[in-house]
């Protein structure tokens, strides 16, 4: 038998050691706003924040902190802080890298389906988020005890008292600063301007009685940055920028919103979108005017059901094909229940580079409630009973994160891209569809330092 390291345990292969860090050194930039410390949704409500970083900027690690000061009444996040953004652009010398609208909503998906147990205690201690809950059971019948209560991720928030203040830390659900394989912004980039536009005063809280209001504060974003130290290393890489420049990818959202009115019958909801790789498309259905009501989570519950009907059947038709090819039945009745196939796709089109499916915290019984459900205060906050259910389909072709372009061109389609969902019928005024098309974006610094992007 012939003897060769495969042979050997890594236990014993002593010469297997990690390689020494070249010369570098890190600290923790800080970028306030630049157009004033105090933003209101109804008076200035567009934050700006010019990153410029004298090295490599550590995306995959920042994080925006800002304090929240409430007045008038009582009131709760709406699933996480990121409740109180609507929209986030990112620009690079007037040029559009990414936007993402309905933000909150978004960054709410992303964190429900892409959060492990320790991720949700983080986000609780930092977003504000809502935490593991048991719903209680206690109506003093003794007929109560010994029954099981489900143990779940809730979506009601951090609690403020009126004119109490709450300082929270989010990340930014972005594709250039958390990108595929943890990329550092290049050193010799543009600067970057982060532009925030605040949601509306009942779109970012809950609250069952009164009017509260807020002001977001004192907006920063902080990100590590490292310099290195190594001549021959800089010089090398300066090389390379001057040959053609650097790319690099990762996975951002476009919007699309569609109104969907409540008599019953098959709908066919237009989406065009065009891109190089679709990863996937997920759809979120609300109730029409949940933004603007403040008894309901405007960011927190999305689903199948609105209390009066239910979507029974679902399909997405994409230049004349159906995705998936078989259409999906859904059913959130108790007799008949069927999720299995309509959460399966939405796993699949939300997991993170590749990886096969996402790390989701949604349990069989919040993809049957109504998101149609109020908030009456925090005894009956219904916070384990908002929905989280999504009309998706994934279209990634590989799981394999080596590779690029695994989604699908729908850049070139002819025809138009459209769901089409089968309801019964729904509450007065109908409901919202948000779709967001997941796409693969491939960022470009030039020579000259300039940023553009394809997607």
């Amino acid at each position: 038998m012939d003897i060769s390291n495969a042979n050997i345990p890594k236990s014993m292969r002593y010469g297997l050691q990690s390689a020494t860090a070249i010369q570098a050194s890190t600290t923790l930039a800080r970028f306030s706003s630049i157009n004033g410390t105090s933003f209101t949704p109804s008076g200035s409500n567009q934050i700006r924040l010019r990153v410029s970083a004298q090295g490599f900027l550590d995306g995959d690690k920042h994080y925006l902190e800002f304090k929240i000061t409430t007045a008038a009444n009582d009131c709760h996040v709406d699933t996480s802080a990121a409740s109180f953004i609507d929209r986030m652009r990112i620009e690079a010398n007037g040029v559009v890298i990414e936007e993402i609208n309905s933000y909150g909503l978004y960054a709410s998906i992303q964190q429900t389906y892409n959060s492990d147990l320790s991720k949700v205690f983080k986000n609780a201690s930092q977003s504000g988020a809502a935490q593991l809950e048991i719903k209680s059971l206690d109506t003093g019948d003794a007929g109560d005890a010994g029954k099981i209560a489900k143990c779940e991720v809730g979506s009601l928030g951090e609690g403020i008292t009126a004119t109490h203040s709450k300082v929270f830390c989010i990340q930014l659900e972005s594709g250039l600063l958390k990108n595929h394989h943890h990329k550092a912004i290049p050193e010799g980039a543009v600067e970057l301007d982060i532009i925030l536009t605040l949601a509306g005063n009942n779109q970012a809280v809950v609250a069952s009685t009164g009017a509260p209001t807020w002001i977001l504060s004192e907006p920063t974003l902080y990100a590590p940055v490292y310099r290195i130290e190594n001549a021959d290393v800089m010089n090398a890489y300066r090389q390379t920028v001057a040959a053609g420049g650097i790319m690099w990818s990762g996975t951002t959202a476009k919007t699309y919103i569609n109104a969907v009115a409540n008599s019953a019958g098959t709908k066919s909801l237009q989406i065009n979108d065009r891109s190089l790789s679709c990863l996937g498309l997920v759809t979120a259905l609300r109730d029409a005017g949940v933004n603007s009501e403040l008894t309901k989570y405007s960011n927190g519950a999305y689903g199948f059901n609105d209390g009066t009907g239910s979507v029974s059947r679902m399909v997405y038709r994409i230049n004349g094909v159906n995705f998936p090819n078989s259409d999906i039945n859904l059913a959130v009745a108790e007799d008949g229940l069927n999720l299995g196939r309509v959460y399966e796709e939405a796993i699949k089109a939300l997991a993170r580079d590749g990886k096969p499916y996402s790390e989701a915290n949604v349990s069989r019984h919040q993809l049957q409630g109504s998101f149609n459900e109020a908030f009456g205060g925090a005894a009956t906050s219904k916070s384990t009973e908002v929905p989280k259910g999504l009309l998706a389909v994934s279209l990634k072709k590989f799981d394999d994160n080596m590779l690029r372009m695994t989604g699908l061109n729908t850049s070139a389609n002819s025809s138009p891209n459209v769901l089409e969902f089968t309801h019964s019928v729904l509450a007065a005024g109908g409901c919202e569809a948000t779709t967001y098309a997941i796409v693969e974006a491939f960022y470009q610094m030039q020579p000259n330092g300039s940023l553009t992007v394809a997607m």
